[in-house]
């Protein structure tokens, strides 16, 4: 199973994080949600914890199957619409956007 994950490394000022956070919740993400042969896709936010607040604001977590279905998501129309997107949120962040791309193996855990 192949991962890409998206960091965004900073923070959204508070007058934008509403904007910020509808946009990608109620558009962006279900543009991505379309991307062909993706298997999961999870949207992490940071909150404060140990008395410090997140270095990263945010994580998208895209899940394929195979080399292919990823290549394939890559290519496709719907990337190209989602990637036209990050322009109407992405100016409200300050900070760096990152992505990587992760061979990954599920571990078993036991309950």
């Amino acid at each position: 199973m192949l991962t890409l994950c998206a960091y965004y490394e900073g923070d959204v000022p508070e007058p934008d994080r509403d904007r910020f956070d509808s946009h990608v919740e109620k558009i962006h993400l279900p543009l991505v949600a379309r991307y062909p042969g993706l298997k999961s896709l999870r949207y992490h936010k940071g909150i404060a914890w140990n008395g410090a607040g997140p270095d990263h604001y945010l994580c998208f977590e895209l899940c394929f199957e195979t080399r292919a279905d990823f290549d394939r998501a890559m290519a496709s129309d719907i990337r190209n619409q989602a990637r036209a997107d990050l322009e109407n949120f992405v100016p409200l962040f300050k900070g760096t956007m990152r992505h990587v791309l992760y061979e990954t193996q599920d571990i078993a855990v036991k309950p």
